[in-house]
Parts: structure tokens; C-alpha cells; sequence
């Protein structure tokens, strides 16, 4: 039979307060998202004051010789947005003279054109839509075609490259005739099968290939600008003078936040009122949350710079393994709360700006027993495949062997691993025959 039974009993355990969650949040935002959650907070509650503010450079591992950062908004340099696609395309249709029909049906097929410089509408659903004959749909589609950039207007890869060739007058020979014999022909490239096939030489049928891997797939990709562009301000700034590092918080994302002294001497001494008292209260925590983001990531930074001194030095070549897990050792502080403060954030350093990331990378052991991050293999590997013989490309054995004879010693499957993610292809389509 079950009884009900009354128990106490008394246990410890961490509670998440509001505060506590509001830190952790303002912790993941970068220097951007942050002014603007400081710029609404600010707005909602006038307990709160927000103003920019110049964090100066502090030099590691001691401190002193500070230098304040001059304030700079690169959007204030941002140019009007490009006309679109469509845009230009009809300004294209309105300098020729053109049969009034032709002229409307050919402005109407530039504005069903992807971002790429595509026509994927079909002519025949389009002529039962718009009461228009096949013919005069073609004769509009002639007049699209044969407009800059080369390409655009076509319906398939293979009568954009057609497009592209009729209209160079430099084209190799048998070029539109590879093309036409149907792009499996193209990959894998081999030159001797390829000239049996087609009737043409080896040496004639590898031009014609190297020709063709020039022509751009997607004529219109870089045309009109569809999106607002996006632009990185680094969150920190890391400089190297003399031998020292100095590093600092950007003044766009380091925003001055305080309590206003007006409002906070009327609630502490006026009537008391919950709503402002709760106000105050919201605002005081804010600006808690603000420095301890400022202080952690300021030590996360610290840390993750110190370690990675050749990087400053050298370059991404001098990049050294390092994990979250190092971090946070060498700080005192849990390995989560050093991912959440590198999350979304960069830095510029004198090589240029980096997502904080990109410093943190697997150890790879070398014959000397010092380990060597991924990242300074995959260079290595990208400059072994520069410089090899086109007529003779390195294998991934090869270059796996090539590897392990500079102490760097990894599996062939690891290098074509690394080569995929650097996006170069296999030897056999990286061969070229004359």
C-alpha cells in the first residue's frame, strides 16, 4: 500500500539568475550586435547611458605605454549600391533600335534573369502566360543573348559557354566543338581520348580544354548587388612594435556604458517607485554584465596572443596548435565560457583580420616531436601543388611522402582531406597533357 510521506531535506545546488544569464549572453555578442543591444537597451530605459569610447592598447605581458585608437566607421565610406542585373540589362535593350515589340518582350525576359545571368522560365509556359508567340519570345531571347556580359540570357551551362565562344574572337579552335559533343567530355579531361573522340590532336584537344576552364559558368554572379554588403570591424586589435605585443578592444564595439547620475539621484532619494527602483536595478546590471564581457575578453585575448607570438611575427606560416582547453587552463576559467567569447568575434593583427577561431587548431606531431598546427600543413600543401609540373601533378601519396620528408608525417587520406577543404582538385583533373 503507498503511503504519503511529508520529507525535508536540504540540498546544494548552482541557480541561473537573470543576471548571470544576461553576462553569458553579452559575452557571445560580437562588438557589433553588442552596440546595438546597449543602443536599445539605452532607448527603453533612461536609467542607462551609452557613448563610444576609445579602449587603449595594452602592451603583454606587462602594462603601460597605452595608445587610444581613433574612432573610424567604414560605412561612413560605403558607395551607393550598384544598379541591378536587370537594370543594366535594359538600359542595354533601350540603346538599340529595336521593333517596339521585340523591345518590351526582350526588357521582359532581362527581369526573369537569375543572379547569375541565367533564363530558367520556360519559353512555351511563357507564351501561354503573356498571350506572346514562341517566335516573338526567341526573337527577344536573340536580343538578350547577344548582350554584355557574354553569356547572359542562357539556358543551360553548356549554351552559356556556346554563348561565350561565338562571341570571342579570339576563342580556340575546336573549342565549341568540345563543348557541343556534350560536357561529360570535360570531366575527367583526358586529351588523347578526347581528340579520338572528336577527330583533332592531342596538343588541339587540350587547348581547346585549358580554353574552355577559363570561360565563367556564371556570367552575372558579380553583377548588381541583390544584399546590403557585409563589412567585419574587428571586435580587438593586436600590434606588434618593437619586439612587444599590444593589444586592445575597437573603439566601434567598446561602447562606454554608466548609469545616469540625474535619474539615479532621484530614485535614491526621491519617492520610492518599484518601476524605477526595478529600472535601476536593470541598468546596474547591464553595465556589470558590459565590464565583466570587457574583462574576460580582454584575458581571453591575452592568453590566446601569447601563445601564438610566431603568428605575430611570422605570419599564419608561425601559427602553433592550440585548444579551448589551453585557454582556459592558463586563465582559471571553464573551457565554455572561452568558446562563447571567441564565437562571432576578430581581430586585426598586422597580417591582416582574422576570426579568433582560426587560432585555435588541431596539433599535427612532426619528426622532431614539436607538433605543428593543420593550418600550417595545409600552406605547405598548397605550395607543394603550386609549384609542381603540370605534366606530372603530385599524387596524394606523393605529396603525403613529400610531407613526411620535411618531419611532417600524416596519411594520404589526411591530405586529401586537407586538399578537399582547400578546394583543389585531384591530380588527374590538375594534369594538363602539352
Amino acid at each position: 500500500m503507498l503511503e504519503m510521506q511529508l520529507v525535508q531535506e536540504q540540498r546544494v545546488r548552482l541557480s541561473m539568475t537573470p543576471e548571470m544569464k544576461q553576462s553569458i549572453h553579452l559575452l557571445t555578442l560580437s562588438g557589433q550586435d553588442l552596440n546595438r543591444y546597449l543602443q536599445e537597451a539605452a532607448e527603453e530605459n533612461p536609467v542607462l547611458e551609452v557613448e563610444e569610447h576609445a579602449a587603449p592598447l595594452v602592451r603583454l605581458p606587462r602594462k603601460g605605454n597605452q595608445r587610444t585608437f581613433d574612432s573610424y566607421d567604414p560605412l561612413l565610406q560605403v558607395e551607393s549600391a550598384e544598379p541591378t542585373l536587370e537594370q543594366l540589362l535594359s538600359a542595354q535593350i533601350r540603346l538599340l533600335d529595336l521593333p517596339p515589340m521585340v523591345k518590351v518582350t526582350a526588357e521582359y525576359l532581362a527581369g526573369c534573369v537569375n543572379d547569375d545571368g541565367y533564363l530558367k522560365t520556360d519559353l512555351a509556359e511563357l507564351s501561354s502566360v503573356l498571350g506572346i508567340s514562341v517566335d516573338g519570345l526567341q526573337a527577344g531571347l536573340d536580343i538578350l543573348q547577344s548582350l554584355d556580359p557574354a553569356g547572359v540570357g542562357a539556358r543551360s551551362l553548356h549554351e552559356c559557354l556556346l554563348l561565350q565562344i561565338r562571341r570571342d574572337p579570339s576563342a580556340i579552335v575546336h573549342a565549341e566543338q568540345m563543348v557541343q559533343a556534350g560536357l561529360g567530355e570535360l570531366v575527367p579531361f583526358h586529351p588523347g581520348k578526347a581528340g579520338t573522340r572528336l577527330g583533332i590532336s592531342s596538343r588541339e584537344a587540350q587547348a581547346a580544354y585549358n580554353y574552355i576552364t577559363q570561360l565563367d559558368p556564371k556570367p552575372c554572379r558579380s553583377i548588381g548587388c541583390q544584399e546590403r554588403p557585409r563589412y567585419i570591424i574587428p571586435d580587438a586589435m593586436v600590434e606588434l612594435r618593437q619586439g612587444e605585443i599590444y593589444i586592445g578592444l575597437h573603439s566601434a564595439g567598446n561602447l562606454c556604458v554608466s548609469m545616469n547620475e540625474t535619474c539615479s539621484h532621484w530614485i535614491r532619494h526621491g519617492a520610492k517607485d518599484e518601476v524605477w527602483s526595478a529600472r535601476a536595478a536593470e541598468a546596474r546590471a547591464i553595465v556589470r554584465s558590459v565590464q565583466l564581457r570587457r574583462r574576460t575578453l580582454m584575458r581571453v585575448l591575452t592568453a590566446v596572443m601569447s601563445e601564438q607570438v610566431h603568428f605575430l611575427h611570422e605570419g599564419p606560416a608561425g601559427l602553433k596548435p592550440l585548444s579551448l582547453a589551453n585557454v582556459a587552463e592558463r586563465i582559471d576559467i571553464h573551457e565554455s565560457t572561452v568558446s562563447r567569447a571567441v564565437s562571432g568575434k576578430y581581430i586585426q593583427t598586422p597580417h591582416g583580420v582574422f576570426e579568433l577561431k582560426s587560432f585555435f587548431t588541431i596539433g599535427i606531431e612532426t619528426a622532431c616531436g614539436d607538433p605543428t598546427s593543420a593550418s600550417v600543413v595545409k600552406l605547405r600543401l598548397k605550395e607543394l601543388i603550386r609549384t609542381e609540373q603540370v605534366r606530372r601533378p603530385y599524387s596524394d601519396s606523393q605529396l603525403a611522402a613529400l610531407l613526411a620528408g620535411e618531419g611532417i608525417r600524416i596519411s594520404r587520406r589526411t591530405v586529401a582531406k586537407y586538399r578537399e577543404e582547400l578546394q583543389i582538385l585531384p591530380s588527374l583533373e590538375r594534369k594538363r597533357w602539352s
